[in-house]
C-alpha cells in the first residue's frame, strides 16, 4: 500500500494536466461513439465523460477539484477538438453532483454526474449510453474498450481525433497483487492482451470503459507511466453506483 501512495503522489507531481488519455489505440471512427462528452474550460478539452441520458452526464470525481462549474463547458457530437464539425452540440453545466464519499486520496467512489443546463437533441451523432441495470461483476477476459482525447504518450503528443483502445477486464485479485491492495470493490481493472503499452493516460479521466455496450467502468487512475502493464488501469465500478445514480436522476433504471 505504501508503493500505491507513491505511485499517487508522484502522479499529483506531475505537470498540470488533469486525468487520463489514449496510449498505443487507434482513431475511432468518425461519430462512432456518439455518447462521448469532452469537458471543457475555455475551449480546452481536461476530462472526458458518458451521456447516460438527455440531461445528464456522467464523470469521475476527481475531474471536478477545483474546476470552475460557470466556465465548465460539456461539449457533445465532436470528433476532430482541432476542427469541429457541424453536429457538435455545446451546454453548460447546470447541477454538479459528487458522489458524496468520494476520497481523493484513495479514488474510492470516484464518480461525480453532471447536469446540462438543456435537454439533448439526440441524433446519430449525439446519442447516449447505458449504464448496466444490474450490479454485477463483468467477467475476467471480457473485451472492452475506451476512448479519449489528448496525448498519445507520455511525451505531450497530441492526437488529431478522438482515440480508443482494446483492453481486457482482469480480476481484482492480480490487479490487487499490482496495486499492493490499493482496490476496492467498487473499482474495476483493465488491460491490453499480451503485456503490450496500452491504455489510458493524462487526460481521459471521467470517460467511459464499454463493454458489452454499457458504461461498465469510468476512467480513474493509473501507474506513473501511460498503459503499463505492470500497473492495470483502475475504473470506477458504474455497476456499484447504480441506486446512487437512479436516486440523483430520478428515474429508477434505464
Amino acid at each position: 500500500m505504501e508503493c500505491l501512495v507513491m505511485l499517487i503522489a508522484a502522479l499529483c507531481a506531475l505537470p498540470m494536466t488533469v486525468g487520463f488519455r489514449i496510449v498505443g489505440g487507434r482513431e475511432a471512427r468518425a461519430h462512432s461513439r456518439p455518447y462521448m462528452a469532452s469537458l471543457q474550460i475555455a475551449g480546452k478539452h481536461f476530462c472526458g465523460g458518458t451521456l447516460i441520458n438527455k440531461k445528464w452526464v456522467l464523470t469521475a470525481a476527481h475531474c471536478m477539484e477545483d474546476t470552475p462549474m460557470n466556465l465548465l463547458r460539456v461539449v457533445l457530437g465532436v470528433h476532430n477538438l482541432r476542427a469541429p464539425d457541424k453536429f457538435v452540440q455545446v451546454f453548460s453545466v447546470q447541477e454538479s453532483v459528487q458522489h458524496p464519499e468520494y476520497n481523493r486520496n484513495t479514488f474510492q467512489n470516484d464518480i461525480q454526474l453532471l447536469k446540462l443546463n438543456d435537454s439533448v437533441p439526440v441524433c446519430p451523432y449525439v446519442n447516449t449510453l447505458k449504464v448496466p441495470c444490474a450490479n454485477s461483476d463483468i467477467s475476467p477476459g471480457t473485451p472492452c474498450s475506451v476512448a479519449g482525447w489528448g496525448f498519445i504518450s507520455d511525451f505531450g503528443v497530441e492526437p488529431k481525433a478522438l482515440m480508443e483502445v482494446d483492453v481486457d477486464v482482469i480480476t481484482r485479485s492480480a490487479c490487487n497483487s499490482s496495486w499492493e491492495g490499493g482496490i476496492y470493490e467498487s473499482m474495476l481493472c483493465a488491460a491490453s492482451p499480451g503485456q503490450k503499452a496500452k491504455g489510458f493516460c493524462s487526460g481521459d479521466s471521467g470517460g467511459p470503459l464499454v463493454c458489452e455496450n454499457q458504461v461498465q467502468g469510468v476512467v480513474s487512475f493509473s501507474g506513473i507511466r501511460c498503459g503499463n502493464p505492470f500497473f492495470p488501469d483502475v475504473y470506477t465500478r458504474a455497476g456499484s453506483f447504480l441506486a446512487w445514480i437512479q436516486k440523483v436522476i430520478g428515474i429508477s433504471c434505464y
